[in-house]
């Protein structure tokens, strides 16, 4: 593998229609696999035109995930978000544990049996789907009650770490015996924040709780003991001033190599929150965004390819590619950090076989 190839390694990106015989969806597709892309997510809506995007039933999502890993391999992540409840992409589904899937809300405050029984549920499905990253769960915590995109949604566990970081490994777990990954997210902690990162950069700096990173360090030890099974890492768009002055943690060396990886020991895969949400892509274009992104140490950039607009937008893989493989043949970004990144890629799908 070339240095060209190496770099589609590193991007994760949406794709607009629901089959390889939309010439829409062909297009997009082939530019990925000319690219050599090893992530695609998958979404129920396109946001810009509110129409449909990429899941329409079981049988339909299942023919366009073989075809996926046909045109751009088998080694491919396809990842999804689905944390249950008003995050749900497979509502469409006729199986009533995916598409009434508890919220994350109610799935904290299951016993350990109930959360297994409701997850099981939902793995069936996204093995039987053949997706095998699962962006969830999310384990930010309901420090802000207020909060308009974690609390306001019922998208958080509890405001107890512990508990909360019980329920996440029990979830982490059991997708796990279905073949799925995990991405615990958003690191550093969203649940505090009073603004949400669609529209912004989440400034977390007076609202930030010791709790938020507590609940991180308790599930890396768990990892690290192997006694929860391995996941990847989401990092969010959120600034904290008092750890890096300028840079969101998805951007920021000092969040993501210095805290994450040194201080809290973290050695998995770490992949960003979209940078096509308005908190980066109102200050960095999809290229520089994803640069900046790897230099401070992700594994791999997400753009989802499918923000509200009001103008047609071109498809980003393009850029992100181009930037990164500029910046690794000026040395910006080192051939053996790319190497590193692929093969905590590789390492992860090959802990999702069941």
């Amino acid at each position: 593998m070339n240095v060209k190839e190496s770099i589609g390694s590193l991007i994760m990106t949406g794709f607009r229609g629901a089959t390889l015989d939309d010439p829409q969806c062909r297009a997009d597709v082939q530019l990925l696999k000319d690219l050599h892309i090893k992530g695609v997510i998958l979404f129920d809506t396109h946001l810009p035109t509110g129409g449909m995007q990429n899941i329409v039933n079981e049988d339909q999502v299942r023919q366009l995930t073989d075809d996926l890993r046909h045109e751009l391999g088998d080694d491919l992540l396809i990842g999804i978000d689905q944390e249950g409840g008003q995050v749900n992409r497979l509502g469409l589904f006729q199986d009533a544990g995916v598409c009434e899937q508890l919220s994350a809300k109610m799935q904290g405050v299951l016993s350990q049996r109930q959360l297994k029984a409701t997850i099981e549920s939902v793995a069936t499905v996204l093995h039987d789907s053949r997706i095998n990253l699962n962006f969830a769960p999310c384990i930010d915590l309901t420090i802000n009650p207020d909060n308009p995109i974690i609390a306001a949604k019922d998208r958080s566990m509890g405001i107890d770490p512990h508990r909360v970081a019980d329920a996440a490994m029990t979830i982490v777990s059991t997708y796990h015996n279905y073949g799925i990954r995990c991405c615990l997210k958003h690191f550093p902690g969203h649940g505090s924040s009073t603004t949400d990162t669609h529209h912004g950069i989440a400034d977390i700096t007076d609202t930030y709780a010791d709790d938020e990173q507590l609940v991180y360090q308790m599930l890396i030890d768990s990892i690290n003991a192997k006694n929860t099974p391995p996941c990847a890492i989401m990092t969010g768009h959120l600034i904290n001033r008092i750890v890096d002055p300028d840079m969101p943690a998805s951007l920021s060396h000092i969040h993501t190599t210095k805290l994450l990886r040194e201080q809290l020991g973290f050695d998995g895969f770490i992949i960003t929150d979209s940078i096509d949400m308005g908190a980066i892509r109102h200050s960095w274009d999809a290229g520089k965004a994803s640069v900046l992104a790897i230099q401070a140490g992700a594994d791999m950039v997400l753009d989802g390819f499918n923000a509200a607009s009001d103008i047609p937008i071109d498809h980003p893989a393009q850029s992100m590619h181009h930037a990164l493989y500029s910046a690794a043949q000026n040395g910006t970004i080192t051939e053996s950090q790319i190497a590193e990144s692929i093969s905590r890629r590789l390492d992860l799908i090959s802990k999702t076989s069941r």
